[in-house]
Order: C-alpha cells, then sequence, then structure tokens
C-alpha cells in the first residue's frame, strides 16, 4: 500500500508540474511599443515601418495586435507622420495603443509636480485633437500606474489620493480621449511586487476596479504587470496577482523586458535577459499570460527594430514568437 501511495504521489507530482497557473485558451495577444522617436536610431525603425513606402514589413508584425506609442511621442510626433502612422497601422489591421499619462495633475499645490503618470488635462484635449485630425484611430489606452504613484507613492510630492480621488483623476483626463474615441478600451499597468507588498492590495485593487468603473463608466479591459526584476520576490508577486486576476476576472498582461542594466551590460545581454525573464515566467512558473507587452524605458535597446544599430526590441518579440511556436496548444 506505502509503495502505491508513493507511486501516486509522484504521479501527481509530475501533473501538477505541468499545470498552468494562469493561460489564455488561446495564444497572448501581442503589444509592441515603439519607444524612442527623438534619437537617430529611434526614429530610423519608426521611418523603416511607417514612413518609407518601399520599406518591407518585417514578418514579426504580422503577429502584433497592438502597437503601443507614447504620450511623449505623441506631443513630439508632427502631424505629418503621424498621419503616416494611423493609415500604415489602418493598411495592416494593427491597432492603436496609447500608453498614458493618467492622472489630472489638479491637486493641491506640489501635488504630483514631478511624479510619474501625471498630466494636464488640457493637453490630453490637444493630443485626442491631433490624433483625430490625422486620421488616427485609438483602440486601446494603458495607463501609467495611476494607483501606485496616486494612493501608494511615498516620494516627493506624492498626492497620497484616496482610491476614489485616483478614479476621480483619470476619469477627467480619459474622458478627454473618450469624447472622441469613445471606442477605446483601458486598461491599467502597475507596478510588481509593489502593489502585493501593501497588505490591503487585494482589497485596494478591487475597490480601484469597482471606482474606475463608476467614474469612467467602462471596466478595466486589462491590467499589465511591471515587475521589479532587481527584487527577489518578484516570481512570487507575479503568482499572486495571477490569482487575483483569475478571481475579479480581469485579463492579465505581463511586460517582457529586464531590469535597468550596469554598466558592464551589452544590448545583447540585456535582451538576452529579457528572454530569459519571459521563458521562465511561461516555462517555470507556468503563467501564459492574455497579453505580452514588448517595451523598455532602459538605454536598451533604444530603438524597435534590428538594424545597423544592433538589435532592436523585435530581437525580444521573435524569441517569444520562437518559444510559443513550440508550445502545445492549451
Amino acid at each position: 500500500m506505502k509503495k502505491l501511495l508513493l507511486i501516486f504521489a509522484v504521479i501527481l507530482t509530475l501533473a501538477l508540474s505541468h499545470v498552468v497557473l494562469f493561460a489564455n485558451t488561446s495564444a497572448p495577444k501581442i503589444w509592441f511599443s515603439m519607444g524612442a522617436i527623438s534619437s537617430p536610431a529611434g526614429h530610423e525603425s519608426w521611418d523603416t515601418l511607417f514612413y518609407k513606402p518601399d520599406a518591407p514589413w518585417p514578418e514579426f508584425m504580422n503577429h502584433v495586435q497592438v502597437v503601443g506609442i507614447l504620450t511623449q511621442a505623441l506631443l513630439k510626433i508632427p502631424d505629418t507622420e503621424l498621419a503616416k502612422v494611423a493609415a500604415r497601422l489602418k493598411e495592416k489591421h494593427i491597432a492603436l495603443g496609447v500608453e498614458m499619462l493618467a492622472q489630472a495633475d489638479d491637486g493641491p499645490p506640489g501635488c504630483g509636480g514631478g511624479v510619474e503618470g501625471y498630466f494636464p488635462t488640457y493637453m490630453v484635449a490637444a493630443l485626442a485633437a491631433k490624433l483625430k485630425r490625422t486620421g488616427a484611430e485609438i483602440g486601446y489606452i494603458a495607463m501609467d500606474e495611476p494607483l501606485w504613484f496616486g494612493h501608494y507613492y511615498d516620494g516627493k510630492n506624492a498626492c497620497h489620493s484616496s482610491i476614489d480621488n485616483v478614479a476621480d483623476r483619470v476619469a477627467k483626463n480619459l474622458h478627454e480621449y473618450l469624447k472622441v474615441f469613445p471606442n477605446a478600451s483601458i486598461g491599467d499597468g502597475e507596478p510588481f511586487p509593489s502593489i502585493t507588498d501593501q497588505p490591503t492590495w487585494k482589497d485596494d485593487y478591487r475597490h480601484w476596479m469597482e471606482a474606475f468603473h463608476a467614474k469612467v463608466g467602462k471596466e478595466l479591459a486589462f491590467t499589465n504587470v511591471d515587475i521589479n526584476w532587481g527584487v527577489k520576490n518578484w516570481p512570487a508577486s507575479l503568482q499572486a496577482v495571477a490569482r487575483f486576476a483569475q478571481e475579479v476576472k480581469i485579463p492579465l498582461g505581463v511586460i517582457y523586458n529586464a531590469g535597468p542594466p550596469p554598466a558592464s551590460m551589452s544590448n545583447q545581454a540585456w535582451l538576452d535577459e529579457a528572454v530569459r525573464n519571459f521563458t521562465y515566467i511561461e516555462n517555470t512558473l507556468r503563467i501564459v499570460p492574455n497579453w505580452v507587452v514588448f517595451t523598455s524605458w532602459e538605454k536598451y535597446p533604444g530603438h524597435a527594430l534590428t538594424d545597423e544599430n544592433g538589435p532592436g526590441e523585435d530581437y525580444v518579440v521573435k524569441k517569444y514568437l520562437q518559444l510559443r511556436s513550440t508550445q502545445p496548444r492549451q
């Protein structure tokens, strides 16, 4: 009997090792962020994808559902170039995703000044008008960590807003986009483990989802996990938020990149680290999100497409597509 129980335990362990903690019934959607627009290397990627009429369309882009553009890039890009971006995305049936500084900066003096994620409402309105006149159509909006920087953040000029006030702030800015693009889907992005380190984070996030729905008039369409790769508990944090996402039935996204590179790290080494990170998440942690986001705010890779400037963000996407091609269908 003991031998049979031991065999059963081994079989059960092997079976559970292949259970996927969080998985789609289909392949994850890919969000590809364009990143730098002003540097020569960064602009060359924009030029290749959107401005050169005879440039070949990269094959990996046929697997991309959303091209993300930072608010900071939308401010810089001329109307003539933005019109070409909008036209090419429509031609290729790829949605435009705006990566948004979502909180209105209309709080008490000093509140939000120089803090990530705050932006004047009148400038959101100007960007909405700019997108409209250039023929763009916003499919998705991803907010830049409003809950974290509005409610929890404790640094200089922290607002320490209530969750309801954070929802009021984002609603004020979002409505400028929604007046022009009412069908846009809106998702959140938050830092982890910073969020899961908060003792009341589950109740807080439920409150945030409810307040957002009440103030904006739309439910959150997804939550993107921005991982701090430099802390040891990030795998446990990701597992916790993956389970929570299932509980509250919100699509889960994970940003696949790497942490701030030390001075000794090369561009290629940083990209390879990003590949190891997503491989560990999907093959070892057995978490397969609804969305995978490819973006970087570090000095690497500094441009979207691989070219004479070296490997770009597309290197990570191509490696991811190779990984997915070897995975059994769920």
